[in-house]
């Protein structure tokens, strides 16, 4: 066992040097010992001794700083990877505190885009990824921490207002995240009972984002109410969840509360998080913080730690077809494995990727897919300023996003703003990719377009220049997408296949039947 460890301990002086010391041609052996070193520690039954995850720990968090995860991912052999991903499933109970360190960096080595272009066959990777998070409890909490360890100074999200553009690195908005945390804390903390707790009732904000974060990764339910809903659907979901904090973005929320605000008996706390209340009795945003100066670093880590994978994390209100709105309960579990279904059906898509977002965060594909999807990726999330088609191209020349999803409407309007400067049917290959990505701003890569029907025309000529426009299908119900065209392999008029981590088949009447372990809850009430 001293010869492993020292094994383990050369290993990670090696990879310590750094990208810049590693010659290319030093790779393989280094790929090989890492291999050996696997296969005898499985040989040796050794994943149950303390010293060996603690130093495979080190070893992993090496890899990050040390800025050599992409050429160790690119390299690396599936199988034996595969193979210790299986043997950390075994790991005794008593060492749960170390077996969470080495599980949380196994899983983000393995959601490298350098790694998951080389998957073929995605099942038994879906089935132990699963595992994994269960075993290890990987929810956003620990998700975050890593963000915030490995990625200080990494953009995540970028607040766009005419020229300019403010962005927010990890590190910027790990206090404020902290700091509603806490906030939310001690207005809970004054109040006995009942979950959920917590409502928003705001249109896509930096705030909304990022009072989201901590709500999700404290284990605090909130319930999402649509920016857009009147006062009497405002007023059958607060009453329905009998949530105790309403957090709201300024005074046009306000006003329609007010038109409902008797009747809503369980409302303990109004905060207003982004304007300063002008009546009685509603919390300022500087009252809001003031309020969590009291709640101390440990009981935030406490709270981390004190929900399940399992526990319900949220509640997500939509129209349905008929009758009131319905509430769809999400497990952490739901959120957090779709975000690596959903990286193993699109593998290029990384850190280097920047998306340009309008869809409302109180809807999964705005909340999950593009802000949840970013923060997993590491990507770069842009709040679009307004969803107007000549706002859209403002900012699309601004940020150069290369990614953007939208409902067919939008794909539409882009098509048509193309075809006013440049004759898509008459003009050279080459004059018509010059317009869209000009109009683009140049870097976009990957779009999807759901939610409706766009003409397969549509998607064959963004296809033809440069834009891989993909298709899909989904439902809340499912935490987002069910199906999407593969990269690459576009089918006119269909909606792809079904993502990993789902199955899906048609009932004898043509109902499609659904289940995994990102289909939801059910519904609240």
């Amino acid at each position: 066992m001293e010869q492993t460890l020292s094994q383990l301990l050369q290993l990670k002086q090696w990879l310590s040097a750094g990208k810049q010391a590693i010659d290319e041609k030093d790779w393989p052996l280094l790929i090989q010992k890492f291999d050996q070193q696997v296969n005898q520690l499985i040989q040796l039954t050794a994943f149950n001794v303390r010293e060996v995850l603690i130093e495979l720990s080190e070893l992993f968090e090496v890899i990050f700083s040390s800025g050599v995860v992409e050429n160790f991912t690119r390299q690396i052999d599936q199988s034996s990877f595969f193979s210790l991903g299986q043997q950390l499933l075994d790991i005794n109970s008593e060492l749960q505190n170390e077996a969470k360190q080495v599980i949380h960096l196994y899983l983000e080595i393995f959601r490298q885009p350098s790694f998951l272009k080389r998957i073929k066959q995605t099942p038994p990777w879906e089935k132990l990824i699963l595992q994994l998070i269960e075993k290890s409890n990987f929810t956003l909490a620990p998700l975050l921490r890593q963000r915030y360890k490995l990625y200080p100074q990494k953009t995540i999200f970028g607040l766009i207002g005419g020229s300019h553009v403010n962005r927010f690195s990890f590190s910027t908005i790990k206090e404020r995240v902290r700091q509603y945390t806490r906030g939310l804390l001690a207005l809970l903390n004054q109040i006995e009972g009942g979950q959920p707790q917590v409502a928003f009732f705001m249109e896509n904000s930096l705030e909304m984002a990022l009072l989201d974060l901590a709500c999700l990764s404290s284990g605090i339910v909130n319930v999402m109410i649509p920016g857009n809903a009147v006062a009497s659907q405002l007023e059958f979901i607060v009453n329905q969840t009998q949530v105790k904090v309403l957090l709201i973005a300024g005074q046009k929320q306000l006003n329609i509360v007010n038109q409902v605000r008797r009747e809503l008996n369980s409302i303990k706390h109004i905060v207003m998080v982004k304007e300063q209340p002008t009546e009685e009795g509603i919390l300022s945003p500087g009252q809001f913080i003031q309020m969590g100066m009291h709640v101390t670093d440990d009981q935030v880590a406490y709270r981390q730690e004190s929900f399940s994978i399992h526990d319900l994390a949220t509640i997500m209100y939509t129209s349905g077809t008929t009758g009131e709105p319905k509430g769809i309960m999400f497990s952490h579990l739901n959120i957090v494995y779709k975000r690596f279904c959903r990286a193993m059906a699109l593998p290029d898509i990384g850190p280097d990727d920047r998306f340009l977002c309008y869809l409302p965060l109180f809807h999964t594909f705005g909340r999950y897919l593009e802000m949840l999807g970013s923060v997993f990726w590491t990507a770069e999330y842009y709040f679009m300023e307004n969803p107007s088609i000549d706002t859209l191209v403002g900012n699309m020349k601004l940020v150069k996003p290369t990614v953007f999803i939208s409902i067919p409407k939008k794909w539409m309007q882009l098509y048509e703003y193309i075809a006013e400067r440049v004759d898509v049917e008459l003009a050279e290959d080459q004059e018509i990719q010059q317009v869209v990505k000009k109009v683009t701003g140049g870097s976009l890569r990957w779009g999807l377009s759901a939610a409706g029907y766009l003409d397969p025309a549509i998607f064959r000529f963004f296809q033809r220049n440069g834009v891989e426009l993909l298709s899909g299908f989904g439902m809340t119900e499912a935490t987002g997408g069910i199906t999407m065209t593969e990269p690459g392999h576009y089918v006119e008029n269909t909606l792809g296949k079904p993502l990993p981590g789902i199955e899906a088949k048609l009932a004898e009447d043509g109902e499609l039947l659904l289940r995994g372990p990102y289909v939801t809850m059910g519904y609240f009430g």
